[in-house]
């Protein structure tokens, strides 16, 4: 990798990755609605639905990282989420082989084989299922497939990462969400405890990546791969020390699987027509999501690229709660963005 891209860079995963490959001498662009936090790394403003914006940030470009999708549960989100996810993806393909960018890896998601059945310690073998709890999943796998068939046709190497849930330092999505949750009064738990849900650190996710392009002239070419690091466990526990770094105590409200997912039926009707908010508080892949097993395998990435976590879920840990604390401090908790956002 001498000149690279991070579409979507500045966003959580895609300002860390591009953080990284600057870290390691990598000769590192953005292209995103917005800068890059560190305005020492040049950033393309533009939207990846242009392709003509697309183009040229990829003038000169021989490896570009697509991390960049929107993530949005909604039952009337369909065409915004075409139009960006597929559409957009397709533009960033097409691009890539008419202006030579010879190496493409793409930010994929877990969903992409997700239909509301357990998965427990799912590996590449499993099926696309024929169909999925939400729009968004349905558009991630519908990029992955573009992404993935790319691979080989007009010069252009491709695969994809899967990533389970991440978090970290920078993290606009997951964590504020539970917070958020929780400052509301809102913090329930789903389920009865037993569902185990992959959570991937996102020092560990950037790894990943680059040894996906790394390997691009072999054994990553056209495949995809499951990226998780540590044991998974459940995901309400999971965020129980976030909470606390907050003042948050565990949330003693528990909703039954089969009533949750009842109630989630109801809501997204109840969206669906117009009624309520259009992201409905629970939805089915809410449900589904934390109330069954939901997690996978990374030993295909293991054998394939080499890859291993390079963060202890110890030290994950600890420095993401020490970025609540200073976000806490600082009065920068409640601070939101506009744009794009990343799986």
């Amino acid at each position: 990798m001498k000149n690279t891209l991070v579409i979507g860079g500045a966003g959580f995963l895609g300002a860390a990755l591009a953080s990284e490959l600057k870290k390691r001498g990598v000769n590192v662009g953005v292209f995103d609605l917005l800068p890059h936090p560190d305005p020492s790394i040049p950033t393309h403003i533009g939207d990846l639905r242009n392709d003509a914006q697309v183009r040229e940030a990829c003038t000169g470009v021989d490896t570009v990282f697509q991390t960049a999708s929107l993530v949005d549960w909604g039952p009337r989100s369909q065409d915004r989420l075409y139009a960006v996810n597929v559409t957009g993806n397709r533009n960033v393909i097409s691009v890539c082989q008419e202006m030579g960018a010879p190496k493409l890896v793409y930010t994929s998601s877990i969903d992409v084989v997700f239909d509301g059945h357990p998965i427990a310690d799912g590996d590449e073998s499993l099926p696309y299922p024929s169909k999925h709890l939400d729009h968004y999943g349905h558009t991630k796998r519908l990029a992955e497939q573009d992404v993935l068939a790319a691979n080989g046709q007009r010069g252009l190497k491709s695969c994809a990462l899967r990533t389970a849930g991440i978090y970290g330092p920078g993290d606009r999505h997951r964590l504020p969400s539970i917070l958020k949750a929780a400052r509301s009064r809102q913090n329930i738990r789903l389920g009865d405890g037993s569902a185990k849900f992959g959570h991937v650190y996102v020092a560990n996710v950037v790894h990943a990546h680059i040894l996906a392009a790394e390997a691009l002239d072999g054994a990553a070419a056209g495949q995809a791969y499951f990226i998780g690091d540590h044991a998974a466990g459940n995901f309400f526990d999971f965020f129980t020390p976030y909470l606390a770094a907050f003042g948050f105590p565990p949330a003693k409200t528990r909703i039954p699987y089969r009533l949750a997912y009842v109630l989630a039926i109801l809501m997204e009707t109840a969206a669906r027509l117009g009624i309520g908010p259009s992201m409905p508080t629970l939805t089915r892949y809410v449900v589904a999501s934390t109330c069954v097993d939901f997690y996978f395998s990374h030993e295909k990435a293991a054998r394939e690229l080499g890859y291993r976590p390079v963060v202890s879920f110890e030290q994950a840990q600890s420095e993401t709660l020490a970025w609540l604390r200073h976000i806490k401090s600082s009065g920068d908790a409640h601070r939101t963005r506009e744009g794009m956002r990343r799986p």
